[in-house]
């Protein structure tokens, strides 16, 4: 082999991208992603800030 091949994922910017904080755009403070389950057992996602 003649070195080892580049990835073609830029590996630190998707780092940089999942650490940088996600801003409430009402309060400007960083939301809180949260998973929650429902009693039928259905999953999901949510984003918490500001009491919404």
């Amino acid at each position: 082999m003649a070195g080892k091949v580049k990835s073609k994922t830029d590996v630190s910017a998707r780092a940089d991208a999942k650490n940088s904080a996600r801003l409430c755009s009402l309060c400007g403070n960083k939301v809180e992603v949260v998973m929650s389950v429902s009693p039928t057992g259905k999953k999901s996602m949510r984003r918490l800030c500001c009491g919404n």
